[in-house]
């Protein structure tokens, strides 16, 4: 009996334990078959490293580099270069602040002696002038041929030897012509000098011992060796000073030797041909000149026609103006040899000039000043970098002194002429040279 119901504990315990494995079993897999369909469900909702995202327009804005065109345009960003659009609008460049020797109309100018610039009544008219006309310019003497400085001057050696004048201030003058537009060109007379030559006779050309003359008649007509470094620092304290002025450009004149075929005389130095002096000078002058300073020489006309030193004067086209801006030959017609058997610039034959022979050349203005601007331009143009530039001094006097019907009465048909051929011989500078200001002003065309 024991036994029985022993074994029927037995079973009861068993189908207890099976049943609560069965329970257990299916729980685990109801509990995995719930845990599947979740997962099931949400498995787009996990990104996967694999997958490239669609270029958006985050996705262009935020990944550094973009290989992809996006579906609307991005954000504008400023671009370090931007590509003009079909139309572009025209950028307004910054004007570049010219020098002053590119800051001037070309020059249309006269020569004014020293009294009508000293005359407050001469130089109101020439004001006027250049107020009504196509003047623009003037060029008047700061040394003259003698040697004096037109100004007052506190240059040592100059008050010393009385070399200057005792009450005008040039800065005046040069104030009042730029306050009426018109540009002052100073004309120094270089090497010609019959002033301080004679209070320091060292620096001066000598012969036999004695001063130079260059007069025949023992006038004085005396000049600074150009060979003489101490005649360089004289002008150059000259130069200095009326730029200090205003002084809008500076021309040396007699920027030579005397004519050797004329003259005799010696020299401190000879060593070298006497281009190379001169040349040396001008070099000097622009080295120790603020920079931006408007420097030019008056030359004969004939170194524009002639390839030689003519006279050894020491002026050569090609070799001069590597130190200036501006030559200004002076093509005066009345200037060149005529056919005459005698008289002034009489050689029986007459000048070849651009290949044509003129026997009476102050009779044919255009023809003299083209032709020789012409033959110069060429030579200019064939020195490579050569920058100077030409502004001719044309004839404004009727040369009388010539042998009769050599000469002839110069007007307003001549002035023109002359112009005329300046501008046709590609240039668009001029100077008008009368000694004694005698102009034919109607010749001048109305502002």
């Amino acid at each position: 009996m024991r036994n029985r119901n022993k074994l029927g504990y037995i079973n009861k315990k068993g189908h207890a334990k099976t049943t609560s494995i069965i329970v257990l079993s299916v729980a685990v897999l109801i509990a995995l078959l719930l845990l599947g369909l979740y997962t099931w469900k949400n498995r787009g909702s996990q990104p996967d490293e694999n997958v490239v995202p669609s270029p958006t327009l985050s996705a262009v804005t935020i990944a550094p580099t973009v290989t992809s065109v996006p579906t609307q345009p991005p954000t504008p960003t400023i671009e370090p270069t931007v590509a003009p659009t079909a139309t572009p609008t025209p950028t307004p460049k910054p004007s570049v602040t010219p020098i002053p020797k590119l800051g001037f109309e070309p020059v249309r100018a006269l020569y004014l002696r020293p009294k009508a610039f000293q005359d407050s009544g001469l130089l109101d008219h020439y004001i006027d002038l250049a107020n009504k006309t196509e003047i623009n310019s003037y060029v008047i003497d700061i040394k003259s041929d003698w040697g004096m400085l037109q100004y007052t001057s506190e240059i040592e050696d100059a008050v010393a030897a009385n070399a200057c004048l005792k009450n005008f201030d040039l800065r005046k003058v040069i104030k009042k012509f730029h306050d009426n537009d018109i540009r002052v060109i100073g004309r120094l007379v270089t090497f010609k000098d019959s002033v301080i030559t004679k209070y320091k006779p060292e620096m001066a050309i000598h012969h036999n011992g004695a001063l130079f003359d260059q007069s025949s008649k023992g006038d004085g007509v005396y000049w600074l060796d150009p060979t003489n470094k101490d005649s360089w620092d004289y002008i150059l304290e000259i130069v200095k000073e009326v730029i200090n002025f205003g002084i809008d450009e500076i021309q040396f004149d007699y920027v030579r030797f005397p004519e050797s075929n004329l003259y005799e005389y010696e020299l401190l130095n000879e060593e070298k041909e006497r281009r190379e002096y001169i040349e040396e000078f001008l070099a000097y002058i622009r080295k120790n000149v603020p920079e931006g300073t408007i420097l030019s020489a008056d030359v004969f006309g004939m170194p524009l026609i002639s390839k030689r030193d003519y006279g050894e004067i020491g002026q050569m086209l090609e070799t001069i103006g590597w130190d200036i801006d501006y030559i200004s030959p002076m093509i005066y017609p009345s200037h060149f040899a005529n056919s005459s058997p005698s008289g002034s610039m009489s050689n029986g034959v007459g000048q070849v000039i651009n290949g044509i022979k003129f026997t009476h050349p102050d009779l044919q203005p255009y023809e003299v000043v083209y032709n020789t601007l012409m033959v110069g331009k060429k030579r200019l143009e064939a020195v490579e970098g050569y920058q100077l530039k030409c502004r001719a001094y044309i004839q404004g006097f009727t040369a009388n002194y010539l042998p009769t019907g050599y000469w002839k009465e110069y007007g307003v048909e001549e002035y023109r002429a002359q112009i005329q051929a300046v501008y046709d011989a590609g240039y668009d500078e001029w100077i008008f040279w009368n000694a004694s200001n005698n102009y034919v002003e109607e010749a001048f065309l109305p502002d």
